[in-house]
């Protein structure tokens, strides 16, 4: 599954970016993540436990861009595996997924790609407001 999402900010492009990176606020913005728990670090990679809203739990390897205000999360193991990727940039936050799913997760692959699209429209909106919303 591939696409992309963008989202006009509302907000300053810097408080955005302080939000796209704090990785312990990743479920207050993106409700499809239940849990986010950093388990180590090497070098500018954190890799992370995550649980899922939907089911499951997986593995994750994270990295910050600062300088390009670009959050790349590599998930390893879980439901799914692949990448998503959310900058922040000229005027706007974009979030792009390239992820293929595993298991019984793969039977209902179509309807996981409306989730997922509608999910990360939603998280954009949360991301990209004025004030912090939930």
């Amino acid at each position: 599954m591939r696409f992309e999402e963008t989202k006009k900010l509302e907000a300053d492009a810097a408080e955005v970016w302080k939000r796209v990176s704090a990785l312990d606020e990743i479920p207050k913005y993106w409700h499809g993540t239940r849990t986010l728990e950093v388990v180590g670090e090497n070098g500018a990679v954190v890799h992370a436990k995550v649980k899922f809203a939907f089911g499951g739990s997986g593995e994750a390897d994270i990295s910050k861009d600062e300088a390009k205000r670009l959050l790349t999360i590599n998930y390893t193991s879980g439901p799914f595996t692949g990448k998503q990727t959310i900058v922040v940039e000229g005027g706007q936050v974009v979030a792009a997924w390239d992820v293929k799913f595993k298991g019984a997760f793969r039977l209902v692959s179509k309807w996981n790609e409306g989730h997922f699209r509608s999910g990360t429209v939603h998280a954009l909106e949360r991301l990209a407001a004025l004030e912090n919303q939930t």
